[in-house]
């Protein structure tokens, strides 16, 4: 059994990325923030590949990955509605029922994407609330 979720990371990666916009700009995609980031961005992090279906001729998998958008505001002065907007485009483009990842040049064909939910968190500081955005999303894949 082969490991797909680093290609599925990459399918998500550049299916944001120059995608998703707050406020007529564009937000960055990131797998790993870096330090001079400023909000809003996302972030997609894999979270686990487990085997889905124990057939014989094939090995079928759930890869669970989350893509966080994270928006940031001065205290009390709100924000939570960009978190909004930007999920609402990012389930848009990731959760489909009739289009999915094409990975067949990575021998594995994705066979579902789906939402296993969206968490909204906000958090305060001395100086301003953070609010992210928490897609669960889970691809089942097929190593051909």
């Amino acid at each position: 059994m082969k490991d797909a979720s680093h290609f599925i990371r990459k399918q998500v990666f550049d299916a944001l990325n120059g995608n998703i916009t707050l406020n007529s700009a564009n937000v960055p995609v990131y797998n790993v923030v870096p330090s001079s980031a400023s909000t809003p961005y996302i972030l997609i992090t894999s979270v686990s590949n487990s085997i889905a279906e124990d057939i014989k001729d094939t090995y079928l998998n759930e890869i669970i990955t989350d893509v966080e958008i994270v928006t940031a505001f001065d205290t009390n002065t709100g924000g939570q509605l960009d978190a909004n907007l930007a999920m609402n485009q990012i389930t848009q483009i990731l959760v489909d029922r009739t289009s999915f990842f094409n990975m067949a040049s990575n021998n594995f064909k994705c066979i579902s994407a789906q939402s296993n939910g969206v968490a909204y968190i906000s958090t305060d500081t001395d100086t301003e609330t953070i609010y992210r955005g928490i897609l669960t999303l889970s691809n089942l894949v097929e190593e051909l």
